[in-house]
């Protein structure tokens, strides 16, 4: 659609202001040319990046003398995490952070820390924001429908914001994968294709009804999930012993 441009009586004064301002100074600087300081000799030094150590965790400071998983301190290891990289620590998030160890006891190795966004049923959509500490790993599994078919099996994918995970789907088997998979899942790991991703790296699974899992890198990770309506009933995990 084209439009036609009007000038008023102030812009045409505005730009005369302008031209005559750029006249003067364009006369200044030629004038001053001697009178520009040196250049600072040698080159320039970049501000050093200093790198942290990675966090560490004992899987026996997040269960009680009775072995009753420690919601409370899996919490805080999360927000040590968000402080770690820098991660914006809302009241949303202080209050809303949702935290599982799947019911193995293994926390460190097997976990995960969650906060929905928005998780709409009747729109079929939903944003999540997912945790994970240094090489923990979300286990295997995968959606089906719900509700006689009301629900349809999730598709998802994630961006990483922090860190970085490596998400496992079905495919051709990577030879030399970047992770360790945590003693007590070798056995129900059948998805070995990996896919890594990184910081703005955007992955996900291809189909419905994909079994797929991730580990977090040595550092950790922090990454937001894009998906249909999310609802436990409709996960499935290949370790029978999984509690979600």
């Amino acid at each position: 659609m084209n439009r036609e441009l009007r000038i008023s009586r102030r812009g045409w004064c505005g730009t005369l202001a302008g031209l005559g301002a750029g006249l003067i100074a364009s006369r200044m600087g030629w004038a001053g040319e001697k009178a520009k300081p040196e250049k600072a000799k040698g080159k320039p030094r970049k501000p050093e990046r200093k790198s942290k150590a990675p966090l560490v965790f004992n899987n026996s400071d997040f269960y009680g003398p009775d072995g009753k998983f420690d919601e409370k301190a899996a919490k805080e290891a999360y927000l040590k995490l968000c402080d770690y990289f820098g991660y914006p620590l809302t009241e949303k998030v202080r209050q809303d952070l949702g935290v599982t160890d799947f019911g193995l006891g293994r926390f460190t190795e097997v976990g995960v820390g969650f906060l929905a966004w928005t998780n709409d049923k009747e729109a079929n959509y939903a944003s999540l924001e997912v945790f994970l500490l240094p090489n923990q790993m979300i286990p295997e599994h995968w959606h089906v429908s719900a509700e006689e078919g009301k629900v349809t099996p999730k598709m998802e994918s994630w961006v990483v914001r922090y860190g970085s995970t490596f998400a496992y789907g079905e495919g051709e088997p990577t030879a030399n994968p970047s992770v360790k998979v945590p003693s007590c899942q070798e056995k129900f790991v059948t998805a070995r294709h990996e896919t890594p991703i990184r910081p703005g790296e955007v992955a996900g699974i291809r189909k419905p009804l994909e079994k797929h899992w991730q580990q977090a890198g040595p550092e950790g990770c922090i990454l937001t999930e894009m998906s249909t309506y999310h609802t436990g009933e409709a996960v499935k995990f290949t370790d029978p012993a999984i509690k979600f």
